[in-house]
């Protein structure tokens, strides 16, 4: 299958603090010429909506904006949600998914120590280049969303997000804050939820967990990134295993990329379908994971309106 009409709601670009391959400008040109129906663009530190508007602009209208509540915005910030919610595409915010920490996520940070990395920014997010702004990790106040201080944050930031139409994206947090602010995002109005890709090592859900979570509340969904193959030594094999085992009805492809060190975004996201065809995804089963589900996580209008 051809990634034409596929979308990838995982993508890094610039300019930021950690060297990209593209800034999101330039991105969202070379993903519109590629056929493609649209992207998240992502960011550890601020809001991409100005990007997204910029990238309109120029006549690139393929990209929709995030924010990540690290320390960087404020963390858990409602105001950090309500500041991207006022650029929109026709009647949609251009802001369509709000990620939890990320980089200061208290799983997060106790997964670098536990790989001896001393700075918020590891290397193999910067292809080994020192990173300006990167703080020592013991200098950070984690970030954890069990924690009784952040609850009435969390609910009033749900609460903008359920409002404004917008997906929430579990960060790199842990299992247990999982399994803490899914039920409590639904119970808010949160209409779609993105499980960042569940199996990277600060969360690494189980498949049962991931089936669990997916299967119990409507328009949540596992991510599958195709970047944990060159970057987090994950094999094609496993990655095949772990969508098998969630299913492609609860599946959300991206590729995650943007890195220097890797491919265009495009590129890899082609070589996913490929690799995802050869392993026997037909493309009914491409689509769903790459078309349908996201449509239903951006919440377009007459599009994914149910799975």
């Amino acid at each position: 299958m051809n990634i034409q009409g596929a979308y990838d709601l995982h993508i890094h670009g610039g300019p930021e603090p950690i060297p990209r391959k593209y800034d999101f400008v330039t991105m969202s040109r070379r993903m519109a010429e590629a056929g493609m129906a649209g992207f998240v663009a992502k960011s550890h530190f601020y809001s991409t909506v100005p990007y997204a508007v910029l990238a309109e602009q120029y006549g690139a209208p393929v990209i929709w904006g995030s924010v990540t509540l690290n320390r960087f915005v404020g963390g858990i910030n409602p105001n950090a949600v309500r500041a991207s919610l006022g650029y929109r595409r026709g009647t949609v915010p251009l802001l369509r998914i709000v990620w939890m920490p990320t980089m200061h996520a208290k799983s997060n940070l106790a997964m670098l120590r536990r790989k001896g990395i001393g700075f918020d920014i590891p290397p193999e997010w910067t292809a080994g280049v020192p990173a300006p702004g990167a703080q020592p990790i013991d200098s950070i106040d984690p970030i954890d969303l069990t924690a009784p201080a952040v609850q009435d944050a969390l609910k009033e930031t749900f609460d903008v997000m359920a409002e404004g139409g917008v997906a929430l994206a579990t960060g790199h947090i842990s299992r247990d804050e999982i399994f803490h602010i899914v039920p409590l995002a639904k119970s808010r109005g949160v209409r779609s939820i993105v499980l960042t890709h569940p199996i990277y090592a600060s969360t690494a859900l189980t498949d049962a967990e991931m089936r669990e979570l997916t299967g119990e509340y409507e328009n949540v969904f596992a991510e599958m990134c195709y970047i944990f193959m060159p970057i987090d030594g994950f094999t094609a094999e496993q990655m095949v295993a772990h969508i098998r085992a969630v299913g492609p009805e609860r599946v959300l492809l991206c590729t995650d990329s943007g890195q220097c060190s890797m491919e265009p975004p495009d590129v890899c996201m082609q070589r996913y379908f490929d690799l995802l065809g050869e392993a026997g995804f037909d493309d009914e089963s491409l689509r769903t994971m790459a078309v349908r589900n996201a449509e239903t996580v951006l919440g377009l209008p007459g599009k994914g309106a149910s799975v």
